[in-house]
């Protein structure tokens, strides 16, 4: 976060497909999705391995996943996302030819207790009723995802999933037009759930920031309004991230921090020009010797 710059952890990993894979960092843990394979990796340990065989999709599926850390449980979750077969005789399927119905939900524990153990993939009871599109977001303990639109009312809702309960939650996003495929994305804005305006954003240089209330209600307020024309959108990537009461984006070549309490800005230099997925990492102890 100051700019310093330490490599971690270099593996030769025989999965081509690790080199397009979506990344999740949790709690000093990083979690990579491929086609057909999950991975977890303590680079402060020099420690990667292969989660257990997830089920078969009948779509691949990079995204359909969700990484977290439960503080209250001191434990790991994955959550994976999987469609069933609409017929015998198709392997893969166009993502167009699949319904809600065929979607299902697993997820995996890992802990730590006397040495690291983990169940065996928990098939979800409840199933979610619209169709993830970008990895999950932990947000006090509830994991979120954008989701495709639903064709006749053409808004992306929001899919939330409570650890706690096992159940599923359509949430209507905030009174703004957040249609099509770019810049959907929520974060965690101190421990609650955030809504960057991409199209605002891209309309003005103006990031409003949407704060979810009440998620029964879809009660959204919109908390801060950052101006960022000096930078000019074209040449901010359309990826924002939070830490404490930061906002973090990518623009030529550095990485820019926004002090929402100070309203001041800082620089560090990215580690590559070209942008390349990035979270806020920490060291961790927790070891991945025995799975």
């Amino acid at each position: 976060m100051d700019g310093s710059r330490e490599e971690l952890y270099t593996v030769t990993v025989p999965d081509d497909q690790l080199a397009c894979a979506r990344m999740q960092v949790r709690f000093g843990l990083v979690c990579l999705s491929t086609d057909c394979r999950l991975y977890l990796c303590n680079p402060a340990q020099q420690q990667l391995c292969e989660l257990p065989e997830y089920s078969l999709s009948a779509t691949p599926g990079y995204w359909h996943f969700g990484f977290a850390y439960l503080h209250s449980r001191k434990e790991y979750k994955v959550v994976h996302f999987f469609y069933t077969f609409p017929s015998m005789t198709e392997r893969w399927c166009h993502r167009g030819k699949l319904r809600v119905s065929h979607l299902k939900c697993e997820v995996l524990t890992i802990n730590k207790v006397g040495g690291i153990s983990f169940n065996r993939w928990k098939e979800i009871a409840d199933r979610p009723p619209c169709h993830p599109r970008s990895v999950g977001q932990l947000v006090n303990e509830c994991m979120y995802w954008w989701t495709y639109c639903v064709p006749r009312a053409r808004v992306n809702q929001i899919l939330s999933f409570d650890f706690e309960t096992e159940k599923f939650l359509a949430i209507s996003p905030p009174p703004s037009p957040f249609e099509g495929d770019v810049g959907l994305f929520v974060m965690d804005l101190k421990g609650m759930l955030c809504v960057p305006d991409a199209a605002r954003f891209h309309r003005s240089s103006i990031l409003d920031l949407w704060i979810l209330k009440d998620k029964i209600s879809c009660t959204w307020v919109k908390e801060y309004s950052i101006r960022l024309i000096d930078f000019g959108f074209k040449k901010i990537t359309n990826v924002f991230m939070t830490c404490n009461e930061e906002i973090i984006f990518h623009h030529l070549g550095k990485v820019v921090f926004y002090d929402l309490k100070r309203k001041s800005f800082r620089e560090v230099e990215a580690l590559s020009h070209r942008f390349f997925p990035y979270g806020v990492y920490s060291k961790s102890l927790f070891s991945l010797g025995t799975i």
